[in-house]
């Protein structure tokens, strides 16, 4: 069994859900919804990285 998250499906279910929270949530919802799809985009970017790219997660650029 693959354990691998589906994050393109993970992507459509955090966007549906915050199109509904950006209409009718609190201000906590909408911070919260807009952390997940940072959150999720960041894993999809990652993901779709180079395996060779070095993954320096401290955000700095060096050089």
């Amino acid at each position: 069994m693959d354990h691998t998250p589906d994050l393109n499906a993970v992507a459509d279910a955090v966007m549906a859900a915050h199109a509904v929270i950006d209409e009718h949530g609190t201000h906590e919802m909408k911070t919260m919804s807009r952390t997940l799809l940072f959150t999720v985009g960041k894993a999809i970017a990652q993901r779709s990285r180079p395996a060779r790219e070095p993954q320096d997660l401290r955000g700095d650029e060096v050089g």
